[in-house]
């Protein structure tokens, strides 16, 4: 049985990197732009946005940036020696300041604050549910196939859905 969700931890993990990957890199259009102001691009996303009853840009954008980087906090914890929050959240910044550095050299998204300082909560709430995880389970091997578990029960569905988006398209 952990030989088994050994397997569909490694694949889920993959898949996320590659639905990490597609999301920030391979499905943009062309452009170029940056903000340093903080919270300026989320206040003008809340001002404009008027969608009543329909999933808002809005709520794609904060929730979005933030549902990204939560696997990636339980992904960086799990595999470092280090279980210190703050060296953890500083990979986390540094990962979400490359990708956004590299939107912007190569055109393919905004170099924004706000995407950021989003990535980052996001990873934290990732990490906060390790240590969560930690203080239930105490043992490492529980705390690894409990995050296995975890893994399959949602990155299966969001794995099902992209084929079946990727299929209709």
């Amino acid at each position: 049985m952990q030989k088994v969700l050994r397997f569909c931890y490694w694949f889920i993990l993959l898949f996320y990197v590659f639905l990490l990957v597609d999301t920030v890199f391979i499905s943009r259009e062309s452009l170029r732009s940056v903000n340093l102001i903080p919270f300026n691009s989320i206040k003008e996303f809340i001002m404009v946005d008027n969608g009543f009853g329909q999933v808002r840009i809005v709520d794609m954008n904060i929730l979005g940036n933030i549902l990204m980087f939560v696997p990636a906090g339980i992904y960086i914890i799990l595999h470092k020696k280090h279980r210190s929050i703050m060296k953890n959240l500083f990979i986390i910044l540094l990962s979400s300041l490359a990708i956004e550095a590299t939107q912007f050299i190569f055109a393919l998204g905004a170099l924004d604050i706000d995407d950021i300082i989003l990535n980052v909560m996001g990873g934290f709430i990732g990490l906060a549910f390790y240590k969560m995880f930690e203080k239930l389970f105490k043992d490492e091997n529980r705390i690894r196939t409990a995050i296995s578990i975890l893994s399959l029960i949602v990155g299966l569905p969001i794995l099902v859905l992209t084929l079946l988006l990727f299929i209709a398209n």
